[in-house]
């Protein structure tokens, strides 16, 4: 199951990247439905819907992967402080909880209503709801190992903190840390899809999965076209996302 969600995701990706690379023709008539010329159809100002896609997909593939790189170092680094005795993690867990309680997208909402939309604002709305839980996983994780013979024995011998948390700690973590990223990665996609469909994601013209699908609604039912294929790459993405993490569950089970 993992092999067929990670063929899906690659053969999706390696589409997007050589359809952005290559090109597909420029456009041509407003909304002309799929065609051999036009695989996906055409858009209302005449833009290749496959290419649009396609550009779009590689837009939000980079912006989950971002979503997912920040939260894991942030979390890491986080989880590293909390080792010392003198840094203030009760106030920082505090924070982290009450910004937790807010989901993702209202705080995203809410920042893009102050800043403006953009992809900085969708990348670090979306990181911050998942810094906690890896940080509080990964201090826990170090309090565990730290009771450990070894590690006791590496205290011992005067081993620092960072030897001990490279050594010792983040090996331990890598299922985890394998199933963390996966899930952000498939939250991070559906999330920023639900932004920019709502105007607070990826400003205008950068594409991506919801900017197309908003930019379709007031000619869905005669530009069909114009949600099928974008909703479809979005669904086996999803699907794909989560045959990853099926698998892990259940060979952990």
């Amino acid at each position: 199951m993992r092999r067929v969600g990670f063929s899906i995701i690659i053969f999706l990706l390696l589409v997007s990247v050589l359809v952005s690379v290559i090109g597909l023709p420029a456009g041509g008539d407003r909304l002309l439905p799929p065609s051999a010329e036009h695989l996906f159809g055409t858009d209302m100002l005449g833009r290749d819907v496959a290419f649009r896609t396609a550009a779009g997909t590689l837009v939000s593939a980079v912006i989950a992967a971002s979503v997912v790189i920040l939260s894991l170092l942030s979390g890491i680094i986080l989880a590293y402080c909390y080792m010392h005795p003198l840094f203030p993690k009760g106030l920082l867990l505090g924070i982290a909880d009450g910004l937790k309680s807010i989901p993702s997208i209202v705080l995203a909402l809410f920042l893009s209503a102050i800043t403006g939309p953009g992809i900085p604002v969708v990348v670090f709305s979306l990181s911050l709801s998942h810094i906690s839980d890896i940080s509080r996983t990964a201090y826990s994780e170090y309090l565990r190992i730290a009771e450990e013979g070894y590690t006791e024995a590496a205290i011992q011998m005067k081993a620092k903190r960072s030897w001990i948390f490279l050594h010792h700690m983040l090996p331990n973590m890598k299922q985890y840390l394998y199933e963390q990223g996966v899930s952000i990665f498939m939250t991070a996609i559906i999330a920023e899809s639900s932004l920019s469909f709502l105007g607070c994601g990826v400003p205008q013209p950068v594409p991506s999965l919801g900017l197309i699908l908003s930019e379709a609604r007031p000619v869905m039912m005669e530009a069909w076209w114009m949600i099928l294929f974008p909703s479809a790459v979005l669904f086996f993405l999803a699907i794909s996302l989560q045959m990853l993490i099926s698998e892990t569950d259940s060979s952990a089970h």
